[in-house]
């Protein structure tokens, strides 16, 4: 089974070495750094694509900057925002914008398994991970870090998502904001070295969250707080507790445009 972190960090430098390299790499570069892993002949081909295609800037001839595809920001962009955001988003004016039945067909695609729409989902969303990570930057944590941090943990999500079924249940556009504000929420407490009480219940409530999700795929049904125990090796009561918590929490992630 797949290290989800051990991925995760692999992806974060791969994409750093490929964005400093002089000379573009090449496959068989790329997918070198994912050697040790055990991934899928189309995982390798969601890593190519991912880290080989540009996500800020397309050029003039595969997006012209015209009304009908021009990806548009979110309206929490025109005010209140900061500087660095609004340059960002000066970056993502070439890419395309899709109608509403586009990206719910693509989303229909993904869950069905069609791995090659994950770049154009990922694509349509880098405005909104801007803004996410907008309201977690500061003078300590850098809006461009986490950025990154919200594309690779967005990229990694829709790649779980992928194949899961569009009978599921699972909304694309929630989980991957989710999967963003959890990752952006980790990353400032990395760098701003908070680790109180809170953080390791929300730390716990994430690891909950994740098993449900999982457990639900395999059996097609909600678990059992005893198969949740055991999934997590956290007490029954701990679980009682934290699924308290996971029930009264608003849902975090991409704000409505």
């Amino acid at each position: 089974m797949l290290d989800r972190n051990s991925f995760m960090e692999t992806l974060r430098g791969v994409a750093e070495i490929v964005r400093t390299s002089a000379e573009p790499l090449t496959r068989e570069e790329i997918l070198g750094y994912f050697n040790d892993m055990e991934l899928s002949a189309e995982q390798k081909e969601m890593v190519f694509e991912y880290l080989s295609t540009p996500h800020e800037e397309e050029t003039a001839e595969t997006a012209p900057e015209t009304e009908e595809n021009v990806q548009e920001e979110p309206d929490t962009v025109e005010s209140g925002c900061s500087k660095a955001l609004e340059l960002y988003m000066e970056d993502l004016k070439g890419i395309r914008r899709y109608t509403e039945d586009e990206l719910e067909d693509m989303y229909d695609e993904l869950l069905n398994g069609n791995a090659e729409v994950i770049n154009a989902l990922s694509d349509s969303m880098l405005a909104n991970v801007a803004v996410l990570a907008d309201e977690y930057a500061s003078d300590r944590v850098a809006l461009e870090d986490l950025i990154q941090e919200g594309n690779i943990a967005l990229f990694i999500r829709l790649g779980e998502l992928c194949g899961i079924g569009a009978g599921s249940g699972y909304d694309v556009v929630a989980e991957a904001g989710e999967a963003v504000n959890d990752a952006m929420k980790a990353y400032v407490s990395q760098i701003t070295g908070e680790d109180d009480s809170e953080n390791a219940v929300v730390g716990k409530a994430n690891l909950v969250k994740e098993a449900v999700k999982h457990l639900k795929e395999e059996g097609k049904a909600a678990p059992s707080v005893r198969e949740l125990a055991d999934y997590t090796h956290l007490s029954e009561e701990e679980l009682a507790d934290i699924l308290n918590i996971i029930d009264n929490v608003k849902p975090v992630g991409f704000k409505d445009k």
